[in-house]
């Protein structure tokens, strides 16, 4: 484990993932085989999901997580990505059927790190801990219950009486949360990856055709010229 730990700090691989629970896990019927490429979303043949990520180092204000902003976020991104499937444009006739008939969603969180930062807690501590808990939990539990309204308002994944979610009245959606690296869409926000810690708080990123990009995180950077460095 310390060698694949090493490894994965230095280069990002490998990922290690446990298909046996991501099976006991699963939902719907038929066996998963495979993931997507950063591996946080099992799919069967042909399945899609439409990611999105809530960006938890905005909610943050004099130390303090905006509770009522973020449980808002989720119910919206739940709706938000159960719209994209209606909207989207699939390569294939197979992946539009299959993505419709589950109708997965995954909505994550980016920027845990930079939050916990402007929160004053340490990443490995157990206050850390305590409130991926509680994020974790609201993200969840809102999550499936809005996927649950929508599918009161507007029908059921088709393969819902075939689910281990069948015990529930109706829902939109096989699948609601998945939590992403964001390696890209977190350069766009401006934050931490998903909920990994910053592994460096200045670095030089090497992208397409040779170019490197010097990146300094600016929570750093707004502490060092607070304190003149």
């Amino acid at each position: 484990m310390s060698l694949i730990a090493n490894s994965a700090w230095r280069g990002g691989d490998p990922g290690v993932i446990f298909i046996d629970r991501i099976n006991e896990a699963h939902p719907l019927p038929g066996t998963i085989e495979a993931t997507n490429p950063c591996g946080e979303q099992p799919l069967l043949p042909y399945e899609s999901c439409n990611l999105g990520s809530i960006n938890l180092s905005r909610l943050v204000g004099k130390g303090e997580i905006a509770w009522d902003q973020l449980d808002e976020l989720i119910t919206l991104g739940v709706r938000f990505l159960d719209d994209v499937i209606d909207v989207n444009r699939f390569p294939l006739k197979q992946i539009e059927e299959v993505t419709f008939r589950n109708r997965k969603i995954g909505l994550g969180v980016m920027g845990f790190a930079e939050m916990l930062i402007e929160m004053n807690i340490s990443y490995s501590s157990p206050d850390a801990i305590r409130v991926a808990e509680e994020v974790m939990s609201r993200l969840s539990k809102l999550g499936r219950e809005e996927s649950a309204r929508l599918g009161a308002e507007r029908g059921s994944f088709a393969l819902f009486e075939q689910s281990k979610l069948k015990g529930w009245d109706a829902m939109r959606n096989s699948t609601v949360t998945t939590v992403a690296p964001t390696g890209t869409i977190s350069i766009i926000a401006g934050t931490s990856s998903g909920i990994e810690p910053l592994f460096a708080i200045s670095f030089v990123r090497h992208v397409l055709e040779g170019a490197k990009l010097l990146e300094v995180s600016p929570l750093f950077e707004q502490a060092a010229r607070a304190r003149g460095i």
